[in-house]
């Protein structure tokens, strides 16, 4: 295995920006570029009356673009193969690369941590004072460059694996847009069953943590990967909890002085300030978890399928638009429990209820094992290119005659 150079950017890229004057007349598709080497973000079309730009710059297919001002992000990609005609302000400049370096091996480059890094070391000072990354900076990082022909090679093997991450993706997207059609249904439903509210299903309120070590400054020391977890809005997704790594824990021996905080099974979450619009359903699994202070719970006196059903009810747009018209606040939208009881509710039949919790629970059990695959997926990717860039794995020069075979 020969060892690859490491060239800097400027012996194989060229700054390649070609600005177009602006017309009054004219309308100019618009991108930018998404954070962690995402790709381009497609933005309105920008009437030529409507900015002040003299100048845009226009993004050529293949070429290298970032945001000057959000490269510490990692805000950069290179613009497809077949990309239509798109601007961006002075802000983005652009690249080309030169005959030694495909485009498309530099996309595979921008979408890890070591070129991010780099743009992060070059972007000095903090927050909004951040410098903004110049081109010549820019082009002095320096990157691993094997021949041509490999390449391709690890081009070719990374899009095998790309286009499964996306062929799962899709399928994904599809099942959110199946989920949202059956909860339109269920509001349909809903508004032509007998009416009442939440509050009338409600057996305990509260679950809120406001003093001792379970307020917003829980101790170091109770952070136990053995613990339990606690629940914060960040964890309350629509629908579900999202429990990680970051998520704060504490130990077993400081949880059971406060047993009567802790989650059971069929408790409905929601968050207390901020994303109004987010409730989840406690599963078995999260019986015994702890609520944080910035949630709110409410236990219902109903059995655990009921308990389902109104969760489900509480996901439906009609709900939800409810929701944000009747929070309080203007800077930042909070819910209290007086709120959350006059929550109003359409309760079907018990056949008509049973049925769509498990069309929706069915869903989202599909749904669930499709996001850890999609998890595995991208952790194999993100391990399968680092080593491919460490030369730790290679993708034999035989690899070529056996695509040349199959083609």
């Amino acid at each position: 295995m020969s060892e690859w150079e490491r060239v800097r950017l400027d012996e194989v890229v060229a700054l390649d920006v070609e600005a177009v004057p602006v017309e009054t007349t004219a309308s100019y598709d618009i991108a930018g570029v998404l954070n962690r080497g995402r790709g381009l973000l497609y933005r309105d079309p920008l009437p030529g009356s409507e900015t002040s730009y003299k100048t845009l710059n226009l993004i050529r297919p293949d070429q290298i673009v970032y945001s000057r001002l959000k490269a510490f992000e990692g805000a950069i990609t290179v613009a497809p193969s077949d990309l239509p005609q798109v601007y961006a302000s002075q802000e983005f400049p652009t690249f080309t690369c030169g005959q030694r370096l495909l485009p498309s091996y530099f996309r595979l480059l921008t979408t890890t941590k070591g070129l991010w890094d780099d743009l992060q070391n070059l972007s000095t000072g903090m927050g909004g004072r951040r410098e903004r990354v110049k081109p010549a900076d820019f082009l002095t990082i320096r990157i691993p460059l094997p021949s041509v022909s490999e390449q391709n090679r690890i081009v070719d093997v990374m899009a095998a694996v790309d286009a499964e991450i996306e062929a799962f993706s899709a399928e994904r997207k599809a099942l959110g847009g199946l989920r949202k059609a059956i909860l339109g249904d269920l509001q349909t439903i809903a508004a032509t069953s007998p009416q009442t509210t939440l509050g009338d299903f409600i057996e305990s309120r509260g679950g809120s943590i406001k003093t001792g070590p379970f307020g917003t400054a829980l101790k170091a020391a109770e952070y136990s990967p053995d613990g339990v977890p606690v629940i914060s809005t960040g964890e309350v997704r629509h629908g579900f909890i999202r429990v990680n790594e970051k998520t704060p824990r504490v130990g077993a021996t400081t949880l059971a002085r406060l047993p009567q905080y802790t989650l059971a099974h069929g408790d409905i979450v929601f968050a207390r300030k901020g994303a109004v619009d987010r409730s989840a359903w406690v599963k078995s699994a999260e019986a015994g978890y702890f609520l944080g202070s910035d949630g709110l719970r409410v236990r219902t006196g109903t059995d655990v399928d009921e308990a389902r059903f109104i969760a489900y009810l509480l996901q439906t747009d009609l709900i939800l638009t409810w929701l944000s018209d009747h929070a309080t606040g203007t800077i930042m939208k909070g819910l209290n429990q007086k709120i959350l009881a006059a929550i109003p509710l359409g309760f079907p039949a018990g056949d008509v209820r049973r049925n769509v919790v498990s069309q929706l629970d069915s869903l989202d059990e599909h749904a669930g094992s499709m996001e850890l695959e999609l998890a595995h997926l991208r952790t194999f990717r993100y391990a399968l290119l680092t080593s491919l860039l460490n030369q730790e794995i290679e993708v034999p020069e035989s690899y070529n005659a056996l695509l040349e075979g199959v083609s």
